[in-house]
């Protein structure tokens, strides 16, 4: 696998932090999954950035970006007919089954491959996203989820303090998560026997698992997120 380059179709900013980027062309990847994004440079910062699939066409890609440091910030000051270097798809993606209770629990930019995964479920799934404050990309959502449930940690939008907080697992054949760390481990500690996957966020250098810089411990040993990963079983974790 090499990178490709592809030219920049749309550039939107949802807020300071968080943007979205489409691309035209013929792109594979089940939801789950992700690409490896690089700048068209070979200057510093040279590594790529791993990006999840946000939503997926005949003729289009689309990756919901949050803004984490130097590379991701570069990439939010592009504009439409600058190009990017992607490489993908890669990473285990989600189990799409016949489940009809489904809940899709996002924190933050873990909204990002819940999209394409709303699309792909055969029965529309709930969605509880939390923020810091306001929302963004639920418009998106409107015709793949049944509802919408959102948390605020400011209370400025929906339930004031986390999404998780007014998740009842009991209600839910399957719950997909994807988020920070510290969200994912409160939700499989709090629901330690429900039927969860998630989806787990680390810093990658190469996506092909060659440099390891993603091991994560799991209980069945150390697995590579960019391979093994990044959607695993949640009785996977170690917590």
């Amino acid at each position: 696998m090499s990178y490709k380059f592809y030219k920049i179709e749309e550039i939107n900013h949802l807020n300071e932090e968080v943007f979205t980027l489409r691309f035209s062309g013929k792109f594979d990847g089940v939801p789950g999954q992700f690409y490896m994004i690089k700048l068209n440079k070979n200057t510093d910062p040279l590594l790529a950035r791993p990006i999840s699939i946000s939503d997926i066409g005949d003729d289009y890609i689309v990756f919901l970006i949050q803004i984490m440091g130097r590379g991701t910030k570069e990439m939010s000051n592009l504009r439409v007919g600058d190009s990017l270097g992607l490489l993908g798809p890669l990473g285990t993606g989600f189990n799409i089954d016949s489940s009809k209770k489904v809940a899709l629990l996002a924190g933050t930019a873990g909204i990002a491959p819940m999209l394409y995964l709303s699309k792909s479920l055969p029965h529309k799934p709930d969605l509880y996203v939390g923020y810091r404050s306001g929302e963004y990309y639920t418009e998106e959502f409107k015709s793949s989820i049944n509802k919408i449930y959102i948390a605020t940690e400011d209370g400025s939008v929906g339930h004031k303090g986390y999404a998780l907080d007014i998740l009842d697992a009991s209600k839910y054949d399957k719950i997909y998560v994807c988020g920070p760390m510290p969200m994912i481990r409160a939700t499989v500690s709090k629901f330690p026997n429900a039927n969860i996957e998630v989806s787990l966020e680390a810093h990658m250098g190469c996506g092909i698992g060659a440099c390891l810089s993603c091991d994560c411990k799991t209980r069945s040993g150390a697995i590579r997120i960019c391979m093994e990963g990044p959607v695993i079983d949640a009785k996977e974790l170690k917590l």
